[in-house]
């Protein structure tokens, strides 16, 4: 594993590689695109003053007009513009491939890294919030990183320039154009505070007359029943009216801002043009210096923005970035068996082994039990005895605390992880299927099964009574999770995935808790099919399903209270009487 806790900005850069000399190829175009969008205005200023002036002379008969200094100007007006919408697209092309092929890589890391988890990672964390790490972070990442990338090269550079060129023409009209913005700031965040009361109050009020339909929805038979429609509608028109006024005001504040801004730019405009009138009667600037200007005006508060949302473009993008490393950087599973070791016989044994998902909270607590090859074993007892999690550890989801766990006289940490889940086959309760076909999907159990092999396992377990019906048959298309099929016909179809995998080992883990009892019977067929010369483990609730089992065992508080056949156990009058008493009588 990785044991990078560098800075998040650092490991970005990294995760650029040779795309480096691309980021600065853009930041070499993002020179250029600043130096054209000033250049534009300054060329157009320059036609309008050549224009000017070479009418001024034409009227007063002191010469001829400049064509060629018009033409000249105009063309190098028309190639800014047309120069600057060129850097602007190279840079913009160059950014995306980088950020896009950076995030490509980061995405493969991350399904890396997945595969080198633990359970226990999964299992003590919401399956929203890993979604939103791998899904919602890194697209946040690749989208704000390249707008830092952006704006922190054009906008510094452009206005450093714009500054440069308004006070080197007029510091007069530079220091109008530079105070616009301030105003127009003050003026914005005074309206936005007070539109912003009421957008949140918009938002509580949302809530709260979402909360009434939802109630008046779900409890529709109730309201109706007591005759308390009257009543419920006064409410929804109280809140309903608060909804409205509170959203009139919002929308109003809200609009608001576009006018005022718009104002303080014309009372800009007026000032830069009656000022710039004056200088330009008095000789200290050029007529075109005003349209320059009038231009700057318009585009000071773009890079004035970008700058001062730089900050927190730069938290958003730092912020998803550390989400994601603190994935990446997660502990791995460790695996210390270090050599392919094949266990010749398939005996199982629990050697006073103690297991917890915390320190402080035993779950399993020296329990020991020996199974020979090919037997059956049933572990039964009360939620959290620790039926699921002595499976667990049998297939190295977790390692114990103490003891060992044998097969074939092996210990299993000395048996690779992907040795020992290819000895070992299951058919949960919870039946997971992807979007795909039949055949695919139970082409998990073995990739290069055929055609042939997946009707003969179907028929095997009694599944192909279904599968035949299908249109396509097993080139059925399943919906995610098997929605589209009921719930036995989900695990008839899991238990002809474990079929095709045709592991030595097998686990049951209540593959038929979730069915009716005419399904139950079918199914039941299908796995003893299925466990014939397998060393199988049986976590069962219903414990009829399980009184052939060579052995049962009776779990409670992670220690075996009871164990020996059906038969034996119902004799002894003790735990598991109880409980199968307490089921069918």
């Amino acid at each position: 594993m990785k044991n990078n806790k560098a800075k998040p900005i650092i490991r970005l850069i990294s995760l650029l590689g040779r795309d480096k000399l691309k980021v600065a190829l853009s930041f070499i175009f993002a020179v250029f695109y600043s130096v054209t969008q000033v250049a534009g205005p300054v060329f157009l200023g320059q036609s309008i003053t050549v224009f000017a002036n070479g009418m001024t002379r034409v009227l007063r008969d002191e010469g001829e007009f400049p064509y060629n200094q018009l033409i000249f100007s105009l063309v190098l007006c028309g190639a800014s513009f047309v120069l600057n919408w060129l850097f602007l697209l190279l840079q913009n092309y160059v950014l995306i491939d980088v950020t896009q092929k950076m995030v490509y890589r980061l995405r493969l890391e991350i399904a890396e890294k997945m595969s080198k988890l633990p359970l226990s990672y999964y299992e003590g964390h919401l399956y929203g919030d890993i979604l939103s790490t791998l899904t919602n972070d890194v697209n946040v990442l690749s989208l704000n990183f390249r707008t830092f990338l952006i704006q922190i090269a054009d906008a510094p550079i452009y206005l450093l320039l714009m500054i440069v060129v308004m006070f080197y023409r007029s510091p007069i009209l530079a220091v109008v154009v530079i105070l616009s913005v301030p105003v127009s700031a003050l003026a914005s965040k005074v309206v936005l505070s007070k539109s912003q009361q009421y957008f949140d109050a918009q938002q509580n009020i949302l809530g709260e007359l979402n909360g009434i339909v939802e109630e008046n929805y779900t409890g529709f038979d109730v309201v109706k029943l007591f005759g308390h429609e009257e009543e419920d509608k006064a409410i929804f028109r109280n809140t309903n009216r608060k909804l409205s006024y509170a959203s009139e005001k919002a929308l109003f504040h809200s609009y608001l801002l576009t006018p005022i801004v718009t104002l303080v730019g014309n009372v800009a405009h007026i000032i830069v043009l009656m000022l710039g009138a004056f200088l330009t009667f008095l000789g200290r600037i050029q007529i075109g210096d005003i349209q320059t200007f009038l231009n700057f005006v318009n585009s000071i508060s773009e890079p004035m923005k970008q700058i001062a949302r730089l900050g927190s473009v730069y938290q958003s993008f730092i912020s998803a970035a550390s989400r994601v490393f603190d994935f990446i950087d997660e502990k791995e599973e460790e695996d210390l068996a270090s050599e392919n070791v094949i266990a010749e016989n398939l005996c199982v044994s629990f050697q006073d082994i103690s297991f917890g998902y915390s320190k402080d909270k035993v779950i399993i607590n020296n329990f020991s039990f020996d199974v020979r090859e090919g037997e059956h074993i049933a572990i039964v007892g009360p939620t959290g005895a620790g039926k699921t999690t002595l499976i667990k550890l049998l297939m190295r989801f977790y390692d114990v605390i103490d003891g060992q766990i044998t097969l074939g006289n092996i210990p299993i940490k000395d048996i690779k992880r992907t040795d020992l889940h290819e000895m070992i086959g299951i058919v949960p309760q919870d039946v997971w299927f992807f979007e795909g076909t039949i055949a695919e999907n139970l082409r998990l159990g073995r990739a290069e099964a055929t055609d042939e092999e997946i009707m003969i396992s179907l028929e095997e377990v009694g599944a192909d009574y279904f599968v035949d019906l299908l249109p396509g048959g097993i080139n059925f298309v399943l919906a995610e999770n098997g929605v589209n099929i009921s719930a036995g016909q989900r695990q008839l179809l899991a238990i002809a995935r474990a079929f095709i995998a045709n592991r030595s080992i097998l686990i049951l883990d209540e593959a038929t808790s979730c069915v009716d009892t005419q399904t139950e019977g079918r199914l039941q067929k299908a796995m003893a099919k299925l466990m014939e010369g397998k060393t199988t483990f049986i976590i069962a609730h219903r414990l009829t399903t399980i009184v052939d089992a060579d052995k049962i065992l009776y779990l409670q508080d992670g220690d075996v209270k009871e164990h020996g056949t059906h038969k034996q156990l119902m004799n002894m009058g003790g735990l598991y009487r109880k409980m199968f008493d307490s089921q069918y009588i």
